[in-house]
């Protein structure tokens, strides 16, 4: 699901910006070579090409040591908890929480125009961002994520002095039937069981 929602976000801004996170190049894990892989045969255009890097993760110490090598703007994926809530029907509807943002590095001097530029340029920005998630949505490329939640969706101010960045967040559920798979686990377990 997280590999997933890598991929899915990585369509976004320029393949450059997004490949530099792989700062190993090589790795002992299994699916390391895979996701490089996945990430090579991305379009070489972007969805949203004015975007150009990629930041995803949960570690504010990581996502601090990526974008102080960033300049420009980026696209930052940050993905939550999930919670879980039976259906009636042994199943479970999983609903993760997830912050878009798209923001722009900005330096120490940068005066308060500039600071306003940079905020309408990444609204629209990321307008554009939620525009292809509609329409992804309504075409059914997203399993994960309904166009019901689309419409739920709210966009806060993304303001950070010590990122040295100014931006914005869609918040949005990404809610599906049991998208981890709890369930299938389950049931296979009670049949080994048995």
């Amino acid at each position: 699901m997280i590999a997933d929602l890598f991929l899915y976000f990585a369509q976004f801004p320029q393949k450059k910006g997004i490949k530099s996170m792989a700062t190993k190049g090589t790795s002992s894990m299994p699916h390391y070579r895979k996701l490089i892989q996945d990430l090579d045969d991305l379009p070489e255009r972007s969805r949203v090409p004015e975007i150009d890097n990629y930041v995803y993760g949960q570690s504010f110490e990581d996502i601090k040591q990526r974008l102080d090598k960033l300049i420009g703007s980026f696209l930052f994926v940050d993905y939550g908890e999930f919670d879980m809530l039976g259906d009636g029907r042994r199943s479970y509807q999983v609903t993760q929480r997830l912050a878009v943002t798209v923001a722009m590095r900005l330096n120490a001097t940068t005066d308060l125009v500039e600071r306003m530029i940079a905020s309408d340029h990444s609204l629209r920005l990321l307008s554009k961002v939620h525009a292809w998630m509609m329409a992804d949505s309504e075409n059914g490329r997203l399993d994960w994520l309904d166009r019901e939640n689309l419409d739920k969706a709210e966009i806060i101010p993304f303001v950070s002095a010590e990122l040295h960045s100014t931006g914005w967040t869609l918040m949005l559920d990404a809610t599906a039937p049991d998208m981890l798979g709890t369930h299938a686990f389950a049931k296979s377990f009670a049949a080994e069981m048995e």
